[in-house]
């Protein structure tokens, strides 16, 4: 198996969530006491003692609740793509690796599609480069409406994503996959407002486990085998890896 990717961050947030924890439940400690009567002063903890550890805590419960937005930046950073927002290659790789081992060790369906965006250098050639990272923004946002919140959906390189779909049968996923080339056909593409819209098309290989492969590598081998017998097919096709 790969090595897994270096999240630093998921240890620092653990730690600062135990301090949240720890610091939270002083306070609400702190606010149940003064209910009751002389009860700071039975324990002798005199008022500005107390006022000074509040408000530190105060402090560091800030302190704790802006380094979980980093660390969230952080992981974000290191796992998505920066132009989709779509997790990228590295991340996808290392997933689909952990998917894969599930899915051979309890013996449950796992189903890959490759998309390629048809024709995807000729638009960048016709229209500029701008247009090409609006249209890979528009077709990461038609992914996210059309996958379950369990699939994991990539930008895999230029004008490609790999999608991870668990617990899904060779069949239910040419089923997503047509579906994903129907939205597109209802959702047309416009470079900006004084433009006309532009139909693309996408080329899709599906591969699936148990049917096809052995390895998570394996997988998307055989997915982009499929995707090249889609695009050779006049494109704007579906294909499905079959081992006989």
């Amino acid at each position: 198996m790969r090595r897994r990717l270096p999240l630093s961050t998921t240890g620092l947030r653990t730690r600062l969530w135990a301090i949240i924890i720890i610091v939270v439940a002083y306070l609400v400690y702190s606010s149940l006491a003064d209910f009751i009567p002389y009860y700071w002063e039975k324990i002798g903890f005199e008022p500005l003692r107390r006022s000074i550890l509040t408000l530190g805590m105060v402090v560091i419960l800030l302190i704790c609740l802006s380094g979980l937005a980093i660390s969230e930046r952080m992981t974000s950073l290191i796992t998505k793509e920066g132009l989709t927002g779509l997790f990228n290659q590295s991340y996808i790789r290392q997933r689909l690796e952990e998917e894969f081992y599930r899915s051979k060790r309890y013996d449950h369906p796992l189903s890959l599609l490759l998309i390629g965006l048809d024709n995807f250098r000729t638009l960048n050639r016709q229209y500029g480069r701008a247009a090409g990272d609006h249209l890979l923004k528009y077709f990461a946002r038609l992914i996210h409406e059309t996958i379950r919140p369990s699939d994991i959906a990539a930008r895999f390189s230029g004008g490609e994503f790999l999608i991870i779909l668990p617990e899904t049968s060779r069949q239910e996923a040419e089923v997503v996959a047509e579906r994903l080339q129907k939205r597109i056909v209802l959702s047309p593409f416009r470079i900006d407002s004084r433009q006309e819209d532009i139909q693309f098309t996408i080329s899709i290989g599906v591969s699936a486990y148990p049917e096809a492969g052995q390895s998570a590598d394996e997988l998307i081998t055989l997915a982009d085998i499929a995707l090249s017998e889609a695009k050779r097919n006049s494109k704007n096709k579906v294909a499905v890896y079959a081992s006989n």
